[in-house]
């Protein structure tokens, strides 16, 4: 079993072109979303603790030791926005995703953050669940959010469980 571990990340442009090419990777193969590099940059991802890795540590510092990031950004007074929660494919249902969740609210609860929001894919039941698990709920549907799909807007407590 590799050794793999969520850490706190980088800012997209301290990144390296090979490890923002990975994430643009990821993206594509688990969300089928087609990103540019000038898409990452522009999401301007603060580096603290709403920024997180899954990194492989037998394989770091290659950027295929990525194996999944969690970004999020503050959003209004006391909220924050995920804006990007991808796992590669071989690392979902493990445990990860719940652990990077936790990870992160813990911390940021711990600055004064109380509310989470975030968009997802109509058809992504596995990931609105998850979400719903932990106290969201979906607000409104987006249409065509999603290049190819409309999305649905989520919001709720940043909450641990």
């Amino acid at each position: 079993m590799a050794d793999i571990q969520w850490v706190y990340g980088i800012k997209p442009e301290s990144m390296t072109l090979d490890w923002r090419e990975r994430i643009i990777e990821l993206f594509l193969a688990e969300t089928q979303e087609i990103y540019r590099e000038s898409s990452l940059l522009s999401l301007a991802i603060p580096e603290w603790s709403g920024n997180l890795m899954l990194i492989d540590r037998d394989t770091y510092p290659l950027a295929s030791s990525l194996k999944g990031i969690l970004w999020c950004k503050p959003f209004m007074e006391d909220s924050i926005r995920v804006v990007a929660f991808v796992l590669d494919k071989e690392f979902q249902s493990k445990g990860l995703g719940g652990k990077a969740w936790k990870l992160m609210t813990s911390s940021l609860k711990k600055q004064g953050l109380n509310h989470v929001q975030l968009e997802v894919r109509c058809s992504n039941t596995d990931a609105q669940e998850f979400y719903r698990r932990r106290g969201m709920e979906i607000i409104r549907r987006i249409d065509l959010y999603y290049k190819t799909e409309h999305g649905y807007m989520m919001r709720g407590s940043l909450s641990t469980d």
